[in-house]
This record gives structure tokens, C-alpha cells and sequence, in this order.
């Protein structure tokens, strides 16, 4: 299952939802964009749960977004990047934030 999905990706981009001619291409880049998700979540110990935490969706769109610019010119392309890592770092700490109150609480 994708963490975003081709509309909300064309909503990042300021595209027309009813055009379908990079569709294919942005149905690509979400799944790259979630790859990447899952590896940065990976690198501090956490994954993606079945239901897929709104900071997480934004941050699949905002990767795809970045991935689907960068091939036209990455000048662009970084602003994507930065608001992908601004949600995503948001559900890492909430995580974090969950996993320590849960954790104290053991004793």
C-alpha cells in the first residue's frame, strides 16, 4: 500500500487533478518516495504503521513531488525535499515522544 497517492501528489504540485499525463510517472515517484520513507524511518528503528499517520502521507507526496521536479530541474526541486523531511521528522518525534512516555511507565 502507497503512503500517498497520485492526487495528493499533484495537490503538492499545483497540478490539475483531471490531467492524467504524468500520472504513470508520479504513481513511480511515490513509490521511490515511500522506499525512501521507509529507509530514513529504518535508520532510527521505526516503521510505518497499517494505518499510515497523515505526517507520513505528506511526506511520501512531498518526496514523490521532489523526485518528480528533480527530473526537470533540481532547482526547484529542493523546496519538496525540505517540507518532505519537516513531516517526516514530525512523526519521528512523536514516535520518540510515545515511545518514551510508554516506556517510563513500566516500572
Amino acid at each position: 500500500m502507497a503512503y500517498s497517492t497520485v492526487a495528493a501528489v499533484k495537490r503538492v504540485l499545483q497540478m490539475e487533478a483531471t490531467d492524467e499525463t504524468h500520472d504513470t510517472e508520479i504513481d513511480e515517484c511515490i513509490t521511490s518516495a515511500d522506499a525512501l520513507v521507509d529507509g530514513l524511518l529504518k535508520k532510527v528503528n521505526l516503521t510505518v504503521p497499517d494505518s499510515v499517520p497523515q505526517t507520513v502521507a505528506d511526506a511520501s507526496a512531498h518526496f514523490a513531488a521532489w523526485l518528480f521536479k528533480d527530473r526537470r530541474g533540481p532547482e526547484a526541486a529542493d523546496v519538496f525535499w525540505d517540507q518532505a523531511h519537516k513531516f517526516l521528522d514530525i512523526y519521528i518525534e512523536s514516535e520518540e515522544e510515545t515511545s518514551f512516555v510508554v516506556g517510563t511507565g513500566d516500572s
